[in-house]
């Protein structure tokens, strides 16, 4: 039963997500509250991709502390991946343009202190990092 639970709580995410990927990016717009310079390699935004992941994979409270520092974080992340969107091809391109409306997702979530709707944007979050991590040479 437990599999099954999970199998539909996956379907549910996705769809949530989905569905919310428009909903809330069409009606909100984050606030520039952090000025980050561009990336400008491929290097950089690897490291800064894997740092900023590890370093939201430590908030664990989602207190109002936790969300202030995901916010931050995530200023630097959506310069890693835009990097990756505007430098990668096919596949790749397609998953770092669908990471970056989830990370978009987050940062509102952070930045609104929504404790609840960021925890599963950063569950789909993750998932998609780890799979995009893997094809990183």
């Amino acid at each position: 039963m437990t599999k099954l639970k999970s199998v539909i709580f996956s379907a549910l995410l996705a769809a949530f997500t989905t569905l919310s990927l428009t909903t809330a990016v069409a009606s909100e717009e984050p606030v520039q509250h952090l000025i980050v310079d561009d990336i400008t390699s491929y290097q950089e935004a690897k490291q800064v991709f894997a740092d900023t992941t590890a370093d939201i994979k430590t908030k664990t409270k989602f207190d109002a502390a936790d969300l202030h520092d995901i916010h931050m974080i995530t200023y630097s992340l959506e310069k890693a991946i835009a990097y990756f969107v505007d430098n990668m091809e096919g596949e790749q391109k397609a998953a770092a343009e669908k990471m970056a409306a989830v990370v978009e997702l987050v940062h509102l979530s952070s930045e609104n202190s929504r404790n609840i709707e960021i925890q599963v944007y950063l569950e789909d979050y993750f998932k998609r990092a780890e799979a995009f991590s893997a094809g990183l040479n």
